[in-house]
């Protein structure tokens, strides 16, 4: 099995590649479903740092963390960000290899895809044999936030910027998908890197 990283922007159509991808036959995995599982459950190992850190007032013993408040304060606050991610990180990447040594033991899948917008930013795309990025111009993904997400612009426009720029994640790139357009673009445009992929390994 061949593990191969998927990136790209935020709102650059990264979910959509990674959804024609699996059903091609691809095993899946989601950076942000890790996390979120090891955040939000009930006994989540970071728990109390999580409380120290946010406040009493984020966490409800019947329901848990308050997802809605957490995310908010976590786009704000700049410093609680880094907080968790540096307490997330290590947690996320020891499930992502646990995961990873899982699947490829089943022998069932030629390819793993791994879909993280921080791929580059926290410096594990070396652990992938090829990267993918997904990307679009600025424009789309402004109109993308505003429309999915319901952001207003100035928020839209600061979750794209507290990424790394487009071409130095490009830089890293085996393989780039085109996503602007219409969805039968880019179903097409991740078709003929899914080709390509199984061609360089060898698998048509």
């Amino acid at each position: 099995m061949h593990a191969i990283g998927l990136t790209g922007g935020f709102c650059s159509g990264k979910t959509f590649v990674l959804k024609v991808l699996e059903e091609q036959g691809c095993y899946t995995m989601r950076a942000d479903e890790l996390a979120k599982n090891i955040i939000f459950s009930k006994d989540s190992p970071i728990l109390q740092e999580i409380i120290s850190a946010f406040g009493p007032e984020i966490y409800d013993r019947e329901k848990g963390l308050d997802k809605e408040k957490f995310s908010e304060i976590l786009f704000e606050d700049h410093e609680k960000r880094n907080f968790i991610n540096t307490i997330v990180h290590p947690l996320v990447s020891e499930e992502r290899q646990n995961k990873i040594r899982a699947i490829a033991e089943t022998r069932i899948y030629d390819f793993l895809i791994y879909e993280s917008a921080l791929l580059l930013e926290s410096g594990i795309y070396n652990e992938f044999e090829k990267i993918i990025v997904v990307y679009t111009a600025v424009a789309e993904q402004l109109q993308r936030a505003m429309g999915r997400d319901k952001l207003a612009r100035p928020d839209a426009e600061k979750r794209i910027q507290s990424q790394f720029p487009l071409k130095e994640k490009l830089k890293v790139a085996n393989y780039a998908i085109d996503s602007s357009g219409p969805f039968a673009k880019t179903r097409a445009n991740t078709m003929e890197v899914f080709h390509l992929l199984k061609k360089d390994f060898n698998l048509l």
